[in-house]
C-alpha cells in the first residue's frame, strides 16, 4: 500500500468521523446523576456524576435550577445560572455557587429554618447551528430544614399544613404527597382522624389479614371502616378511588357521631354521574352535601378515579374540621 493511498484513506476517515460527530448531536444528552449538596461558607457546593454518553459532546455546559422552601423552581420565571462543565474529578463535577450573588436568595443561608433544593441539567449548542439542546433535569437534592411533607401542590399547602399540625399526615406518605394513595395508606389516615377525635387507641386484637400486618389497617378493619377483598386478604397496595374514600370517611363519621343525621339533599342535588357504584351513591352525595368531596371544573366527582395522598389528607382534614 503506497504512501499516497494511505493519506487519501486517512482524509476519508477523518471526514467520515466529522459527519458522524455532527449527526451525533441529535442524540439526547444524558441526565446528571447522584447529586450531592453541602453548605460551605455561605455558599452551596454541588456535585454530580456525568453520564459516559455525554463525553462524545464538546462544549457541554451545566445549568442550575433552584428552589427555596416550597417555592417555584426559578426555571419557571428566569434564566438559569449556566457555566462550562468543570474539570471532572473521578467521574464527577463539582460547582460552588453563591446564592446571594446569583440572586437566588435575599439573605444568608439559614439551614435551621429553611430548605434549599437544587437540580442540574446539561445545555449544548448543536454544531453549526444556533439551536440548543438540553438534557432532562436531574432528581433534586435538598439541604436544610426538612418540610413536614414534600412534593405537594400549591392548592393543598394551607390545608396540609393544618392537617400536619394536628397529626393527620402519616410518616409513610410525607415524602411524596402527589403519589396515588393506597388502601393501606388511607387506612392510616382515617385511623388518625378517628383516634384524634375520640382520644381512643383502637384495640385490634384478633384482627388479621394474610397480606398485611400494618396496625392501622387492622384497626380500621376492626372498626369496620375497611373491608377485606376475600380469601383473608386486604390488598394493601391497591389504590383508593374517590368513591371508596367517601365510603370510608362516612363509616368513620358514623362511628364518631352515632346519633348524627346522615341524610342529604337539603343543599345539593344528587350528582348525575352514572358510574357511581350503587354501594357508594349515598356516601358520595353526603360528602358533596357538606363540601368535603368537591367536583371538578364541570362539577363531576369522577368517582372511579384514583386519589392522591394530598387529596386524601385534605378531604380527611375537611371532614375533621367540619364535624369536630
Amino acid at each position: 500500500m503506497n504512501r499516497k493511498f494511505i493519506i487519501i484513506l486517512c482524509i476519508i476517515m477523518a471526514l467520515s468521523s466529522a459527519v458522524y460527530a455532527e449527526e451525533s448531536t441529535d442524540v439526547e444528552l444524558g441526565t446528571p446523576e447522584y447529586l450531592t449538596l453541602e453548605a460551605v461558607n455561605d455558599c452551596f457546593k454541588i456535585g454530580w456524576k456525568n453520564p459516559m454518553s455525554n463525553y462524545a459532546f464538546q462544549g457541554v455546559e451545566y445549568q442550575i435550577d433552584f428552589r427555596e422552601g416550597r417555592g417555584d423552581w426559578i426555571s419557571a420565571h428566569r434564566e438559569l445560572p449556566t457555566g462550562e462543565l468543570p474539570t471532572i474529578e473521578a467521574g464527577r463535577s463539582y460547582v460552588t455557587i453563591d446564592p446571594m450573588e446569583e440572586g437566588l436568595i435575599d439573605d444568608s443561608i439559614d439551614l435551621d429554618n429553611n430548605s434549599y433544593s437544587f437540580r442540574i441539567r446539561y445545555k449544548y449548542l448543536k454544531n453549526g447551528t444556533s439551536e440548543y439542546i438540553y438534557s432532562n433535569f436531574s432528581s433534586p437534592v435538598l439541604l436544610g430544614f426538612q418540610p413536614l411533607y414534600q412534593n405537594a401542590s400549591k392548592w393543598a399547602f394551607e390545608e396540609l399544613d393544618k392537617a400536619s399540625e394536628v397529626g393527620m399526615i402519616p410518616e409513610a406518605i410525607r415524602q411524596d404527597m402527589k403519589k396515588v394513595i393506597t388502601r393501606e395508606e388511607f387506612s392510616e389516615v382515617v385511623i388518625k382522624l378517628y383516634e384524634l377525635h375520640t382520644g381512643i387507641t383502637v384495640n385490634y386484637e384478633g384482627q388479621s389479614f394474610k397480606d398485611t400486618n400494618e396496625p392501622d389497617v387492622l384497626k380500621a378493619a376492626k372498626l369496620g371502616i375497611v373491608k377485606g377483598v376475600g380469601d383473608g386478604n386486604f390488598s394493601p397496595k391497591t389504590p383508593v378511588t374517590r368513591q371508596e374514600m367517601a365510603v370510608m370517611l362516612k363509616r368513620t363519621l358514623e362511628l364518631m357521631y352515632p346519633n348524627m343525621d346522615f341524610s342529604y339533599g337539603k343543599n345539593i342535588s344528587p350528582t348525575p354521574e352514572s358510574n357511581i357504584a350503587e354501594w357508594a351513591i349515598h356516601e358520595v352525595n353526603f360528602m358533596r352535601e357538606y363540601d368535603i368531596l368537591m367536583g371538578d371544573s364541570n362539577g363531576l366527582i369522577n368517582p372511579t378515579e384514583h386519589t392522591t395522598r394530598e387529596q386524601a389528607v385534605v378531604l380527611t382534614y375537611r371532614t375533621y374540621k367540619k364535624f369536630k
